[in-house]
């Protein structure tokens, strides 16, 4: 029942799909702050569950995110003039400000009163974390999320995006099936701390069938899996799942912070917003260097696309050689190597056939409370983590634990105060 629901409610969006109507009812990336870095710059277009939309910043820095076509005739508004302190039309010159309303309507009589009724279609938008984040449902938005990235600044952070040429449901569980890590991302060279898991990468390592611990939450869900560790201590990898599309990734502490935002294009392609944030200190020009180059955990870009330089097109660049000598798969980045298994999958993955072990708890559990939470919407039961914006103030965490540690204490590090603490005092018995 729950692969034919997959195949149904939980990987449609478009065309008012339940799924869709759901994420709709959250704040998601809608894109970089980078695509409309300065006033008055050409618009862009903008591909969002389904929809299509145009953004701009306007001649104050402000930025409006709007239905495409214009209230007028329809036309698209990507070729809009942006100036004066709004986007105009090029067809009949009617001009509208990053709110949507018509701010002049030089086709119309100066007697008209057409220009105080007609408005684009704006939606509310908020800048934080070098993107442009969007709210798309009906009625008010919800309060922002409290991300740790909204409150650092400019300097801690690096955003970057992927086109996947697949549904985001499988960059989404890709990113919460810690399992994998031990065999999709393996090298032979054990000097490269490709994961930011520091001292610890060797517990992935040597133990690949890890036990999950999976808990709701106000937030979305808290994802606990232990592997052994020493004699006398577990590795633990704490990833929260920030619903509906957000994931943050387990590092050990002190090293560099991640998150992970797999948003719906349409049914068949998402954007993957891969975050790093360093709380304590600037992000460093090496680790710039390596974020921007694409050499170790990132991938490589086509200049002037968001479209990974291997891609579907070329098999990810995969080296047999390299398969045989060097890396598991062959393929150069963890992160193509995430966009290459995940694309293999098909546009939407059939899950009529898949065959689901204990090392797919949490992607079981995922999937049934979306599906649920689709549901409940139908029914008129707003999701209720769309509320609790102070909720997902979390980091994920890579640590080793004494074998005393149960699940639950290992899932309180996922508070960012327990966190802070435990990177100045290792012992659990101090956090």
């Amino acid at each position: 029942m729950l692969s034919q629901e997959m195949n149904g409610v939980l990987t449609r969006i478009e065309n008012g799909a339940p799924m869709g109507e759901l994420i709709s009812r959250f704040w998601v990336p809608a894109l970089l702050s980078e695509e409309v870095k300065d006033p008055d710059c050409a618009p862009v277009r903008v591909n969002l569950l389904g929809r299509k939309l145009v953004a701009f910043r306007d001649t104050n820095g402000a930025v409006g995110l709007f239905d495409a076509r214009c209230p007028h005739r329809a036309v698209d508004l990507f070729f809009g003039r942006n100036e004066n302190g709004g986007l105009r039309c090029v067809y009949h010159g009617w001009m509208f400000d990053v709110t949507g309303k018509c701010i002049d309507m030089p086709s119309e009589p100066a007697s008209s009163r057409m220009k105080d009724i007609i408005r684009a279609t704006a939606f509310p938008v908020y800048e934080g974390g070098g993107m442009i984040w969007a709210y798309l449902g009906p009625g008010d938005p919800p309060p922002v999320p409290d991300l740790e990235i909204f409150s650092l600044p400019e300097t801690h952070v690096y955003t970057s995006k992927r086109l996947m040429q697949c549904n985001y449901m499988q960059a989404l569980e890709g990113s919460i099936d810690t399992a994998h890590l031990t065999f999709l991302h393996s090298e032979k060279s054990t000097d490269v701390d490709v994961f930011g898991v520091g001292e610890y990468k060797k517990f992935s390592d040597e133990d690949g069938a890890p036990k999950f611990f999976c808990q709701d939450t106000a937030y979305g869900m808290s994802i606990s899996a232990r592997r052994g560790g020493e004699d006398d201590t577990y590795y633990w990898r704490v990833t929260p799942w920030l619903m509906p599309v957000g994931v943050l990734v387990p590092t050990a502490p002190g090293k560099v912070c991640r998150a992970n935002f797999f948003v719906p294009i349409d049914d068949t392609s998402c954007w993957w917003y891969r975050i790093r944030y360093t709380p304590e200190r600037p992000l460093s020009g090496d680790e710039l260097h390596e974020y921007q180059s694409g050499s170790l955990d990132y991938s490589e870009r086509i200049p002037g696309t968001y479209l990974s330089v291997g891609n579907k097109e070329n098999d990810y660049l995969i080296d047999r050689e390299a398969q045989k000598t060097h890396s598991y798969t062959g393929i150069r980045s963890a992160q193509l190597q995430d966009i290459a298994v995940q694309e293999s999958q098909g546009e939407i993955a059939d899950r009529s056939i898949e065959n689901l072990g204990t090392s797919d708890t949490a992607i079981v559990m995922c999937r049934r409370r979306l599906i649920n939470a689709a549901k409940d919407l139908q029914s008129g039961r707003v999701p209720s983590e769309s509320q609790n914006a102070r909720e997902y103030r979390k980091r994920a965490i890579a640590i080793t634990l004494p074998r005393s540690a149960s699940a639950e204490d290992a899932a309180k590090l996922a508070s960012i105060s327990r966190y802070q603490a435990i990177e100045k005092h290792p012992k659990l018995e101090d956090v």
